[in-house]
């Protein structure tokens, strides 16, 4: 069993909206999935269980570091294929035990400025844990000609030394990817050839590429 663990300290970075997307892929592909809402101020991915009429991927939340582990630990006796752990912003004993946890740390950042700054915050905590991490751009604007938007461009510039842990790829459509979680569906349940759809599969595809190893190039210094 592969654990992904999607953290940031920032609030709204996306951490919920990475969780679902990604959890309702695994699905799609019929592998055994639980994705365990450990945010107890938002609870998001719990509440989009409770919209769905689909049964997978599995949703539960918890509330403390102990409940964490034993879910974890049922988890992997009962061969599911993937545990991924939606955390709460922050750095707090859940967010660690959860960091702890994952085979891979997933780090959802906007572009702004303070966003920047708060990627570092979490990027050094996941390395103190010495877990490789994936960076993923979410809420960027849409591409045009086929060229990132500036806000992008400047966020690749401002980070050099985590270039190898940056996804090459965005989220762009926040606006309809909430809509679709608001119903319970996910925008690959919506519109398989839409463009936030074949983002958000390549974004899967990128952390299916890191999981066999282990490694998404995180351990840049």
């Amino acid at each position: 069993m592969h654990v992904l663990t999607v953290a940031a300290h920032k609030g709204g970075a996306g951490k919920s909206t990475v969780s679902i997307l990604l959890a309702a892929l695994f699905a799609h592909a019929r592998l055994r999935v639980v994705l365990i809402d450990t945010d107890e101020g938002q609870n998001t991915a719990f509440a989009w269980a409770s919209r769905r009429a689909l049964a997978q991927p599995a949703v539960v939340t918890i509330d403390s570091t102990a409940r964490l582990t034993d879910l974890v630990g049922a988890a992997r006796r009962h061969g599911i294929d993937f545990c991924l752990i939606d955390t709460p912003a922050g750095y707090s004993a859940m967010g660690r035990a959860a960091v702890e946890a994952a085979d891979l740390v997933i780090i959802p950042t906007k572009c702004a400025a303070a966003d920047r700054w708060a990627l570092r915050t979490t990027v050094e905590a996941v390395r103190e844990a010495e877990k490789p991490f994936l960076i993923v751009p979410t809420d960027v604007p849409p591409r045009r000609l086929g060229r990132e938007a500036p806000e992008l461009r400047l966020l690749r510039a401002d980070l050099p030394d985590l270039a190898s842990a940056l996804w090459n790829g965005q989220l762009t459509g926040r606006r309809s990817i909430g809509q679709s979680i608001a119903e319970g569906r996910a925008p690959s349940e919506v519109d398989w050839r839409g463009v936030t759809s074949a983002e958000c599969r390549d974004l899967w595809r990128r952390v299916m590429d890191a999981v066999p190893t282990g490694r998404a190039g995180a351990y840049a210094s």
